[in-house]
């Protein structure tokens, strides 16, 4: 029994029969006593009536006409009114009842009378006592067919309890199935269609925390077919430059001067993507050593400058630092690479002749560009592997590589990032880290 089905029909029935068989159980001991209680009372008032009366009865008493309970019974049996002698009321009851006759002047309770068992009351009056009795029917026929009544009824209720387990058990698991198809289909490479959101709450909200996992694993497979294109793509180009200028200087048609500019260039530039893409791997594996210490953001600003200035010059940017008191809670070296990164991507999408500035503050960092800005559908994406590899408007196409590291390690830092588009033309990436006040 290893479907969750077969478990929870199995459970739900077994609840419903020790919730029936609890209840049948108490219901015999409470109705069992109910209609002795009953009994002996009744008794007990015609033992009171007949006691007020008794030198009016002879003995044997018979009933009155029309008054039930009184007189012998039909089957011969003692009647269930005498007015009898003490004497012969001691042969009749229990020693306890004699005793109580003797002492109080009645008795009540259930006992063996005649043979059989019956539920008495007993008052003395004078020398007589007047004797009520009644058959047990707790005891009896009567009540054992009133068992068997009872227990057919719980019969049919088992039988209703497990239809109702069948049905409950199917609504339980039927969301349950459609999620597990869901995720075959999931696992087998194929985009499943969203599963209902039906049933109960949790189930509810299983089905739409599948659903959204489906949904983030297909933008993931997008993502990976366009990484895969993309970095394809910018290995493709250097190593082609390469080999076309290495065979230009074998075939003596390339100056071997010209060849080692360009193969220098290309080679840079594979070594920048492999190093973002190896950056990137160990801050998602968390193995990217980040510390924490006193940082100048004022000083990082500056490093960057001087880094990236022979790189501005050759495409014609002017870059303007505007340093102010900036201190912050960083990695120094973590923060210059972040910092360089995104002077690089202002420098590479700024027109020639453009100006990108770089400003501080206590924890903060912006990097403000004249490029072509960033499409309002686009802003949530930006700090996204390969998202903005093709802004156009400056001196070529990056990897798409650069933002994404800065994101991920300004959090490592604890800070967070953030860019906005700027009035006009351009974009502000703004960084803010934690100033430890």
């Amino acid at each position: 029994m290893r479907s969750l089905r077969s478990r929870l029909f199995v459970a739900i029935l077994g609840a419903v029969l020790v919730a029936v068989g609890a209840s049948l159980a108490l219901g015999v001991v409470l109705t069992r006593d109910a209609v002795r209680e009953t009994i002996q009372t009744d008794v007990e008032a015609q033992a009171d009536a007949f006691a007020s009366q008794a030198e009016l009865l002879p003995r044997p008493v018979q009933a009155p006409p029309g008054r039930p309970g009184v007189g012998s019974p039909p089957d011969g049996g003692p009647p269930p009114v005498s007015v009898l002698s003490l004497r012969e009321a001691a042969a009749r009851l229990p020693a306890s009842a004699v005793a109580a006759l003797r002492e109080s002047g009645s008795a009540d309770g259930t006992a063996e009378i005649d043979g059989r068992s019956q539920i008495y009351a007993a008052r003395r009056v004078g020398a007589a006592v007047v004797l009520v009795t009644r058959p047990d029917v707790v005891s009896g026929d009567d009540f054992s067919r009133y068992l068997s009544a009872l227990l057919i009824a719980s019969g049919a209720a088992a039988l209703l309890a497990a239809a109702v387990a069948a049905l409950l058990a199917r609504r339980l698991t039927q969301p349950l199935r459609r999620l597990g198809a869901a995720a075959g289909e999931l696992a087998a490479g194929r985009h499943p269609e969203p599963v209902p959101e039906e049933g109960t709450e949790e189930l509810d909200e299983l089905a739409a925390a599948f659903n959204g996992m489906s949904e983030q694993l297909a933008l993931a497979r997008d993502a990976e077919r366009a990484i895969l294109l993309s970095v394809s793509h910018d290995l493709r180009t250097p190593l082609t430059s390469i080999r076309g200028y290495a065979e230009g200087i074998e075939d003596g048609t390339i100056d071997p001067g010209d060849a080692a500019v360009v193969v220098g260039r290309e080679a840079a530039r594979l070594e920048r993507l492999v190093g973002d893409l190896l950056a990137l791997a160990r801050l998602r594996q968390g193995v990217l050593e980040v510390r924490s210490e006193p940082v100048d953001l004022a000083v990082v600003a500056r490093e960057a400058e001087e880094r990236l200035r022979p790189r501005a010059r050759e495409a014609g940017i002017e870059v303007r630092v505007d340093p102010g008191p900036a201190a912050a809670v960083a990695d120094h070296g973590r923060a210059l690479q972040v910092v360089s990164n995104l002077l690089d991507n202002a420098i590479r999408v700024s027109p020639r002749g453009g100006e990108v500035t770089i400003s501080s503050g206590p924890g903060e960092l912006r990097v403000s560009d004249r490029g072509p800005g960033i499409p309002e559908a686009e802003i949530d994406h930006a700090f996204e592997r390969f998202h903005l590899r093709s802004r156009s408007g400056g001196i070529g196409e990056g990897a798409g590589l650069g933002l994404a590291i800065v994101r991920e390690l300004t959090e490592a830092m604890g800070g967070q990032a953030s860019v906005e588009n700027l009035p006009g033309r351009g974009a502000r990436f703004t960084i803010r880290l934690p100033t430890g006040v």
